[in-house]
């Protein structure tokens, strides 16, 4: 029997507007609109895309210190010093300091309460909504709202001309606005690498939202298929690509992510492991790879030696519509990454050359600080 798949609030006004439907993570969603992928693609690097990420989780829990302290014995961020209206990239983990998953976490005001915010992978919903309702009080799964991520480098105008209190907010920031009489949460943050924001809007007044965003000249809508190279692009993990529950923050090369104040406190899950591959270094690295020849790199192509020896193996790989060549992420032994020895990748049954690159392959153009 094929699976049943969930659909998204806006998915029939989605078919309206011919898009081309995939599964994701147990939804029906868009893959892509008419115009394809690759010009969504430069369409959000250059102007504004405009896509539906509601099949991820989102989660409210009261902000207090039983909730912190037992939230803090799996997520390792210091969620005490979190300021209202700012918002961190962190992880749920296992004892062993593997990813359960990756999620973002704000602390926002709500009617005069403060509330921890989480946003996490459609994927790992039950396994996360588990976890943490064994450990807080008062968990609020918020099932009839949409989230719009809208990115690029314009997508500032048009925010700011729908919502002029959020002209002040930096990357990572987050509000709470009212708007037709109904809470909704802006935060500039996104996946794509770009400049842009993530609107949190209940359904009942998405229709007239997403239609006065689609007036703008300057917007066009996009699927999960640009979505995914633009992350690429920039470097951004992907949950079951890059992470799982066997992989640490420091393989993936997130270390950043956990304050030095957690690490050297620890009491959370997993914090030997960490600290120990701190310390000592790990077998394996997370690392950009771009293809010399003009095949395509894909997920679980194999990285060899001149030997033929496996060194690594591919995560995420596709066509970068930016660079105008094929990249990817990848695992690879660590005592290989400093030497000068030529790499290879598999690709159907031919060994062909890639080269190991810095991250992310295009520059990040997040608005931080005073910029």
């Amino acid at each position: 029997m094929s699976e049943i798949l969930q659909t998204v609030y806006l998915n029939d006004f989605y078919n309206l507007q011919g898009a081309k439907l995939a599964p994701f993570s147990g939804y029906s969603m868009p893959l892509n609109f008419s115009k394809g992928i690759i010009k969504e693609h430069l369409h959000t690097r250059s102007s504004v895309g405009i896509f539906d990420v509601s099949h991820m989780g989102k989660m409210l829990i009261p902000c207090n210190n039983i909730n912190i302290n037992n939230l803090e014995i799996i997520i390792p961020q210091d969620l005490q010093k979190l300021e209202t209206y700012n918002s961190v990239y962190t992880f749920i983990l296992n004892n062993e300091g593997g990813i359960i998953d990756d999620l973002i976490i704000s602390k926002v005001k709500i009617d005069n309460y403060d509330y921890f915010f989480l946003v996490y992978n459609s994927s790992r919903k039950e396994i996360d909504q588990a976890i943490i309702s064994d450990l807080v009080s008062d968990t609020d799964i918020l099932l009839d709202s949409t989230i719009l991520a809208i990115q690029g480098p314009l997508s500032q105008n048009i925010i700011n001309d729908l919502f002029p209190e959020s002209s002040d907010m930096k990357f990572m920031q987050i509000k709470t606005i009212n708007y037709k009489n109904e809470n909704i949460l802006i935060s500039r943050s996104g996946y794509t690498g770009e400049d842009g924001f993530e609107i949190i809007i209940p359904n009942k007044v998405i229709i007239e939202f997403i239609k006065n965003v689609l007036s703008y000249e300057e917007t066009l809508l996009c699927g999960l298929g640009s979505r995914d190279s633009l992350r690429l692009e920039a470097g951004l993990c992907l949950y079951g690509n890059e992470l799982n529950e066997n992989i640490s923050p420091i393989q993936a090369n997130l270390g950043w992510a956990i304050p030095i104040s957690r690490i050297k406190q620890g009491g959370f899950k997993g914090h030997k492991r960490i600290l120990n591959e701190i310390n000592n270094g790990v077998s394996k690295k997370r690392v950009g790879i771009k293809l010399k020849s003009n095949s395509i790199l894909r997920s679980h192509m194999t990285l060899h030696d001149n030997n033929e020896y496996k060194i690594g193996e591919i995560t995420s790989g596709g066509f970068s519509p930016s660079l105008n060549i094929s990249i990817a992420m990848a695992y690879i032994d660590t005592n290989i990454i400093t030497k000068q020895i030529a790499i290879n990748c598999l690709i159907r049954n031919n060994m062909e050359e890639v080269e190991i690159t810095n991250l992310p392959f295009i520059q990040h153009n997040y608005k931080r600080g005073k910029q």
